[in-house]
């Protein structure tokens, strides 16, 4: 018995491209903002990203947080209101 290949239609195959078009265009937009706000610590820690590496995200991360958490954690530290 041979089993026949079923392709999407044109269609779905189109639905599917702009699911992917626009999950691209989401993880390019996260990585930019992620790199400003590296950018944006780094100026006001006024560290090099190694320094801030092994001296706040990596202690950070080996407690259990996650590289989004660290960063946010690093930032809400350094920009609390007086």
């Amino acid at each position: 018995m041979k089993i026949k290949k079923h392709w999407p239609d044109y269609e779905v195959m189109d639905h599917l491209r702009d699911k992917l078009r626009k999950k691209i265009t989401l993880d390019e937009l996260e990585a930019s903002l992620r790199l400003e706000a590296m950018d944006a610590l780094l100026t006001v820690l006024d560290v090099d990203a190694e320094t801030l590496h092994r001296l706040w995200i990596q202690p950070l991360m080996a407690a259990g947080a996650s590289m989004d958490v660290a960063l946010m954690s690093i930032a809400r530290s350094c920009f609390q209101p007086n």
